[in-house]
């Protein structure tokens, strides 16, 4: 046994919340009289978490901003989606 499972418990936490928040919004949405619940898509302009439209221009400048601390180089489970994103920023 690890002597230290603090990443994994960690990883399982926020795994463990955010499925719950995900249903508790999902079911809070779609019972009341609001419109469709959206938990995440994305469009050309922007994207959409939890009914919160985020855009790309708008988050151009803290990218700019933060990009000099971030490695030239990353890798990721999902690189199409990475990709697009930064097409749209930049």
């Amino acid at each position: 046994m690890k002597k230290h499972p603090v990443a994994i418990m960690v990883f399982v936490s926020l795994l463990i919340v955010s499925v719950g928040a995900s249903v508790a919004y999902y079911n809070t949405k779609s019972f009341g009289f609001d419109e469709d619940a959206v938990i995440f898509k994305q469009e050309n302009d922007g994207f959409t978490v939890f009914d919160y439209k985020i855009y790309y221009d708008d988050i151009k400048s803290y990218y700019n901003e933060t990009k000099k601390y971030v490695p030239g180089k990353s890798y990721s489970t999902g690189p199409y989606i990475v990709d697009q994103i930064r097409e749209h920023i930049i």
